[in-house]
C-alpha cells in the first residue's frame, strides 16, 4: 500500500511499505490492514520521466502516510535527492480511521510520528545506502503545509498538526485530536542535523517535548507552536502567502476549528453547532487576526486546502466528461 510519494522537479520517490490493505481478507475472517514490524521500507527513487531507472534504498520499517516536500540538491558531484515525510512506527492510524482500536499485537511502547529526513546520493555513485535519515524534531507531526509556490524547492519552513496529549502514531483512538499548529524552521534544522552527524534512523535533532516547545520564549526557536484553547480542535491547515510579502513565512495559516463545549451528553454535536474558521499569523505563530464563525458545523477531516479568489473566478469550464452505463 502506498498512500503518498514525493515529487520533486527532476525526480519521484515512491515508498514501499510492509503494509498492505485488502479488503476481500473479510471473507476468509482476516484484518484488513496487515503490517508487518519485523519487515523492511523501501525508498524507489528514479528521474520523473524515466521510472526504468529507480534505485532501491532499504530502510527499517515504518509507516508513512503524508511526504512533505522533495527537492534536488544539484552539485558539482552530482544531483542529490531530499525528501521529509511524516514518519511513524505505528499502523494504528489506519485502524483509527475505520473508528476501531489497532489489535494489540501492533501497539508500540513508544509510538511516534516525527518529521524525518531522508537524502539519497547521486546516481553514479552506484551506491543504494542511504545517505542521511534522521528525524528534524520528537514532537508529534502530521498532515503537514508547504506553501504551493514553493513546493519542490527547498523551503525554509514547513508547517503541519501536532498535539499536546496522545500521538497520531498511539493506539488509542481518542488521541486522534488536533489542538496544535507547528512551524517548522527545516533549514535550521537540517543544517543542524548535518553538523552533529546524527545516527541514522534513530537520530533526532531537536528532542524537546511539545510541552518543552510550547514553553520556550525564544523568539528564534525552530520551532514555533501555536496552542488552541483547551476543548477546541483543528484541522489540517494551509498557507496563504502576503500579496508581496517580504519573507517566505509572510502570510497566514488558515484552518477550521470547533468548540467541543458545544456537544451534548453523549458526545454528538447538535444540529446548532458551529465551527469557525481561524485565520493565523504565521510569523510569530501566536495571533489570531480574524475568526469567522460558520453558519454550520464542519465534521473533522483530514485535508484542507486554500484557493484564492482569482483561481476560482478563473476556473476552467468543464468541456468533456466521462458516463458510465
Amino acid at each position: 500500500m502506498m498512500h503518498d510519494f514525493g515529487v520533486s522537479h527532476r525526480h519521484t520517490i515512491i515508498i514501499d511499505l510492509p503494509l498492505e490493505l485488502d479488503l476481500s481478507n473479510i471473507v476468509h475472517g482476516k484484518p484488513v490492514v496487515e503490517y508487518n514490524p519485523r519487515g523492511q521500507t523501501r525508498l524507489g527513487v528514479f528521474p520523473r520521466h524515466v521510472p526504468e531507472l529507480i534505485r532501491w534504498f532499504t530502510t527499517d520499517p515504518c509507516v508513512v502516510m503524508h511526504t512533505v516536500n522533495t527537492w534536488d540538491d544539484i552539485t558539482p558531484g552530482g544531483t542529490w535527492v531530499n525528501v521529509l515525510l511524516c514518519r511513524m512506527n505505528s499502523v494504528a492510524p489506519f485502524f483509527h480511521m475505520g473508528n476501531i482500536a489497532a489489535p494489540d499485537a501492533l501497539k508500540q511502547p513508544d509510538p511516534q510520528c516525527r518529521l524525518y529526513y531522508y537524502e539519497f546520493p547521486p546516481s553514479h555513485e552506484g551506491t543504494t545506502s542511504i545517505s542521511q535519515q534522521w528525524a528534524l524534531s520528537a514532537i508529534p507531526f502530521e498532515f503537514p503545509c508547504v506553501p504551493k509556490h514553493l513546493e519542490m524547492d527547498p523551503t525554509r519552513y514547513v508547517y503541519g498538526c501536532s498535539m499536546r496529549k496522545g500521538n497520531f502514531a498511539a493506539t488509542h483512538i481518542s488521541a486522534f485530536k488536533i489542538d496544535c499548529l507547528v512551524k517548522v524552521d527545516v533549514e535550521h534544522l537540517l543544517s543542524q542535523g548535518k553538523t552533529e552527524r546524527l545516527s541514522p534512523v534513530d537520530g533526532c535533532v531537536d528532542e524537546r517535548s511539545i510541552d518543552e516547545v510550547l514553553a520556550s520564549d525564544n523568539p528564534d526557536d525552530p520551532i514555533k507552536v501555536f496552542a488552541f484553547p483547551t476543548g477546541w480542535f483543528a484541522q489540517e491547515c494551509s498557507f496563504v502567502p502576503r500579496k508581496d510579502g517580504k519573507h517566505e513565512d509572510d502570510g497566514w495559516l488558515v484552518t477550521y476549528v470547533f468548540d467541543e463545549s458545544q456537544l451534548d451528553e453523549n458526545g454528538e454535536a447538535p444540529s446548532n453547532a458551529r465551527s469557525e474558521l481561524w485565520v493565523i499569523d504565521a510569523v510569530d505563530m501566536r495571533e489570531v487576526v480574524c475568526r469567522v464563525v460558520l453558519p454550520q458545523r464542519v465534521p473533522y477531516g483530514m485535508h484542507g486546502n486554500w484557493f484564492s479568489e482569482e483561481q476560482i473566478v478563473n476556473q476552467r469550464d468543464v468541456e468533456t466528461f466521462r458516463h458510465e452505463y
